[in-house]
């Protein structure tokens, strides 16, 4: 694979010990990509190339592929666009952000392999109705800060957030997912960004003086609330120039017919958004807590699920690092979009702050509402260090997904030989310590002898490899 998209990590991590991180198994495809995938149909195009939707021919898995033609990328600059979506994507674990599976570039495209989202642009739903009812609203910005709090705590800034970015998992699920991460990138905090960047008509004003913070993004909040209660961009002249002269001066009408209906609390919102001043303007974290955001109704949540979930946490049990890996593997690349779904409402019932992660606190409140005082803080601190397989200090989405599935239904026989097969490199029925150090090395960059000891605690035959039958009996005795 060619696309050159190198692994970027915090050094949080120890040295000396293989550690599992978000992303780690977001890599190149080593054949060509019709290899793994059935391309089933067209969803849309632009400039640069197409959407596809596909099957992939293992796990029977729908996804959607974005075929970049090289030749329509007008420099070097475009296809760095295309490798840092990549790249910020790896990074990102949350329900309400886009999931990149793989990727892979031959003479003449780049491909990346994401998650489907046949629900259309949340765009269309203006366009079909002219504006959304406030609860309505409220319900889609609470999912859309979420993101953005969470994006924004890993100094990821977006710059580029608009209707058209915000897809609907399906007309079902109304499930916002943000996409289109390649203007996105990563600030220094207390650093400015100069770069004139951005969808005019959702451009922050500070962004045209050329240095800006991510409170922009929480400028492009407030065009989309305002479109989605209106049906009108709030910044729109008959010119380019008269446009951006309105964004500078902050100047947009609230006094039109449509506003009288409105409560006071969506109009106070709009106007913490679009302040002009960066510093005064509302974060993230502080408009995901407001009253307004807050009371959107949340979806129902089967009880039973709810109970089944909440004992796999208390049970999930200690592992091996190996046995972490799988997990994370079959977690993060092959779940189905089903099961995520019923996991993802879960997981913000326990995500109180709505900053994507679980933290102590929150499984301590969480644990002690469903189990009482059968569980004190000392076996509570115990299920967060177990599920906590990056040793991040908190439980991320594909962590929280991980350990609350069913065991026997997360670690299938046919999820196994998926997972066995991706970590069997060259395909001879053995997994050796080369290989599992080409799925697991991160920055740590560690000695062979690091992955030769994983291997060895798992080989029961003393081939220093480890077969199917070796890497089977390993992840069922967890069940």
């Amino acid at each position: 694979m060619g696309c050159g998209i190198i692994q970027k990590r915090g050094d949080r991590n120890n040295r000396g010990s293989v550690v599992l991180f978000p992303g780690q198994f977001v890599q190149g495809l080593p054949e060509s990509i019709y290899t793994f995938y059935e391309i089933k149909e067209s969803l849309g195009s632009g400039s640069y190339g197409t959407v596809v939707s596909a099957v992939q021919k293992t796990t029977r898995e729908q996804r959607a592929i974005k075929i970049i033609n090289k030749f329509k990328l007008q420099n070097e600059e475009s296809r760095k666009k295309v490798i840092n979506e990549v790249e910020i994507l790896k990074r990102l674990d949350h329900p309400h952000i886009v999931k990149v599976y793989e990727f892979y570039e031959d003479e003449f495209n780049l491909y990346v392999v994401m998650e489907l989202c046949r629900g259309g642009e949340l765009l269309d739903s203006i366009i079909k109705n002219g504006c959304l009812s406030e609860s309505d609203t409220s319900f889609y910005m609470k999912q859309i800060l979420s993101a953005v709090f969470y994006m924004h705590s890993l100094n990821i800034v977006h710059r580029d957030l608009k209707l058209e970015n915000m897809l609907l998992e399906s007309q079902e699920v109304k499930n916002i997912k943000i996409a289109d991460f390649g203007t996105a990138i990563e600030i220094q905090p207390g650093k400015k960004l100069q770069q004139m960047i951005g969808t005019i008509n959702y451009i922050a004003p500070e962004i045209f003086k050329k240095s800006y913070t991510e409170k922009c993004d929480m400028w492009s909040c407030g065009v989309i609330m305002y479109i989605l209660l209106t049906g009108k961009l709030p910044f729109s002249a008959k010119s380019k120039k008269a446009t951006i002269g309105l964004i500078i001066k902050g100047e947009y009408n609230m006094t039109s017919p449509e506003w009288r209906s409105l409560s006071a609390d969506a109009k106070e919102l709009i106007k913490y958004f679009l302040e002009l001043n960066p510093s005064k303007r509302i974060s993230a974290n502080d408009a995901y807590n407001l009253p307004w955001v807050q009371a959107s109704v949340p979806p129902d949540i089967n009880q039973s699920l709810l109970d089944q979930v909440s004992n796999n946490l208390k049970s999930f049990r200690e592992t091996t690092k190996f046995q972490r890996a799988v997990i994370r593997f079959i977690a993060t690349q092959l779940l189905s979009q089903n099961e995520r779904n019923e996991l993802a409402n879960i997981f913000k019932t326990f995500d109180t702050s709505g900053d994507g992660k679980i933290n102590e606190r929150e499984l301590t409140t969480y644990c002690k509402k469903i189990f009482g005082t059968s569980l004190t803080d000392e076996e509570i601190h115990a299920i967060m260090i177990r599920v906590d397989t990056d040793r991040s200090g908190f439980i991320d989405y594909s962590e929280f997904l991980a350990a609350a599935m069913d065991r026997k239904k997360l670690l299938s026989i046919e999820r196994l030989e998926a997972a066995f097969s991706a970590f069997d490199k060259d395909k001879n029925g053995r997994i050796s310590a080369e290989e599992l150090k080409l799925m697991l090395e991160s920055n740590t960059r560690l000695e062979l002898g690091a992955y030769s000891k994983l291997i060895l605690d798992v080989d029961q035959n003393g081939d220093e490899m480890v077969d199917f039958k070796e890497f089977k009996d390993m992840m069922l005795s967890l069940v």
